[in-house]
């Protein structure tokens, strides 16, 4: 009996779809039409003789079937990824290039040193920068398009290899006639009936659901909510609409003008960290000679309030 099997361009499919649940935008990444997918789930479902999605007039839901094979898809595309790239470096005899992502609510101090990172090795050293969410890096990370990212909050991953490099706790902008304008810092609760403008969820997965999880348990209402995806849209919103933005310590302090004040929101829970993220299995020497001085140089420049590397830390990357 012939096993059931899945091509690359049906994984694709079922990847994009499991992470949008909407056909529209999911075979908009994928440059094909929506009856162009919707003809790759069904094949896909065909070939494995399981039903991978529910679908409703409003809802597109992952099946348990589904769940499981989304995994073993991303996996499998991961490596089909790496394998391309790890011939292409080779045959190029690439050992000088470093592909490094960035969230773009990283610290712009962080960007900084990183780029200043000299090594004594590889004098030639050319560091590509690329700008993402938090997932998209980790998948990138993971499927070798990257080579390092700065994620900020990403969620455990075994086959990822992380180190925080600094935490701080997420700002509120307001007006600076608000009442709570005063204070020295800001409770959540003290953010009860208004008006919120919070960062796209796509941004930061797990601290947004953290910070509408701890909201609903304090029983805090949110009178109108609004997603952004930069501290100057949160700045326009709070100055046209009031109510309080939460933004990351160098972006409200940016914006923090003309009328508008930035608050520390004291609540342990929700601080945005940053992580150093690379593959558990990248043995490459380049960059572990990149860490360690990128490492060292960090610790040279930020005040020991700022940092959460481990003390004696002077390279490598810690949790798995």
């Amino acid at each position: 009996m012939q096993k059931p099997t899945l091509d690359i361009r049906l994984m694709e499919a079922i990847v994009a779809l499991a992470d949008h649940l909407n056909y529209t935008i999911a075979a908009t990444q994928l440059g094909i039409s929506q009856s162009g997918l919707s003809r790759r789930i069904q094949e896909a479902e065909r070939r494995l003789n399981r039903r991978l999605f529910e679908r409703n007039r409003a809802n597109v839901f992952l099946t348990d079937a589904g769940r499981t094979c989304v995994e073993e898809c991303r996996l499998a595309i991961e490596h089909e990824e790496r394998a391309i790239r790890f011939t292409k470096a080779i045959s190029q005899n690439v050992d000088c290039n470093l592909s490094i992502g960035r969230s773009q609510y990283a610290d712009p101090l962080l960007i900084e040193v990183l780029l200043s990172v000299h090594l004594p090795l590889h004098p030639n050293l050319d560091i590509q920068l690329h700008s993402a969410f938090a997932p998209e890096l980790v998948r990138d990370v993971l499927s070798a398009r990257l080579d390092l990212a700065l994620v900020t909050h990403p969620e455990e991953n075994p086959r990822l290899s992380t180190v925080k490099l600094t935490e701080a706790p997420l700002h509120i902008l307001m007006h600076e006639d608000h009442p709570l304008a005063h204070r020295e810092n800001i409770k959540l609760r003290d953010l009860n009936n208004l008006r919120w403008v919070v960062f796209d969820r796509r941004a930061h997965p797990a601290l947004y659901t953290t910070l509408m999880d701890r909201a609903s348990a304090d029983r805090v209402e949110i009178t109108g909510l609004s997603h952004v995806l930069s501290a100057e849209e949160a700045s326009h919103m709070v100055t046209r609409n009031g109510g309080a933005a939460f933004l990351t310590k160098a972006g409200a302090f940016r914006v923090a003008k003309q009328g508008l004040v930035a608050k520390p929101l004291d609540e342990e829970s929700l601080c945005l960290d940053v992580h150093l993220a690379a593959r558990a299995d990248n043995q490459s020497r380049l960059v572990s000679e990149f860490v360690r001085t990128f490492v060292k140089s960090l610790k040279s420049v930020l005040e020991p309030s700022q940092m959460s590397l481990p003390i004696g830390m002077t390279g490598g990357l810690g949790r798995r």
